[in-house]
């Protein structure tokens, strides 16, 4: 599409990578209008006026859909200091309740990695985290049956993370 000559726009949202060859393309055509969201780094932002706990589970599903594999991932989350520790016992609390396994199974809400690349890369993310971050606090979010496979990953939370860490500025996806 983007290097189709009646296509007059584009909108896409996604990685970084793929926008960039879409621009080119777009370019290279008829230089349609392009508009781009990219990236993976959403913050979200949780005041003292919060309701805590709706915060949480909000914070939760947005990162955790999809197994963490979504371009609308809240993958960083920006809490007010009084509100801190209470925010992240309840997300704490919210993300050791889900269940991995196979998602077609009713109950089971988190599935494996799309594949070996990405199973690999969310856990150099990790291992970068737990050696950059704060702390580090594993969730070992409950396995609902046996069928869960080498590409399940347990959420894990990160806290007091540095703005120039390389988990608070890099998008989680494969090289």
């Amino acid at each position: 599409m983007s290097e189709h000559m009646k296509v007059r726009a584009l909108s896409f949202t996604g990685s970084t990578r793929t926008g960039r060859a879409i621009a080119i393309a777009a370019a290279k055509s008829n230089l349609k209008k392009v508009v781009f969201e990219l990236g993976g780094k959403s913050p979200s932002l949780i005041f003292e006026d919060a309701d805590i706990e709706q915060a949480a589970k909000d914070v939760e599903l947005s990162i955790n859909s999809n197994s963490g594999q979504a371009c609308f991932a809240t993958s960083r989350v920006y809490v007010q200091e009084s509100i801190k520790d209470e925010f992240v016992e309840a997300l704490t609390r919210v993300t050791k309740a889900r269940k991995l396994g196979n998602p077609t199974v009713p109950g089971v809400n988190h599935g494996p990695q799309a594949d070996r690349i990405q199973y690999e890369t969310v856990q150099k993310y990790i291992t970068i985290g737990k050696e950059e971050a704060g702390s580090t606090i594993d969730t070992g979010a409950g396995v609902s049956n046996s069928d869960t496979s080498a590409h399940h990953i347990h959420p894990v939370i990160f806290t007091d993370v540095p703005e120039n860490s390389r988990i608070t500025k890099e998008e989680v996806r494969p090289p």
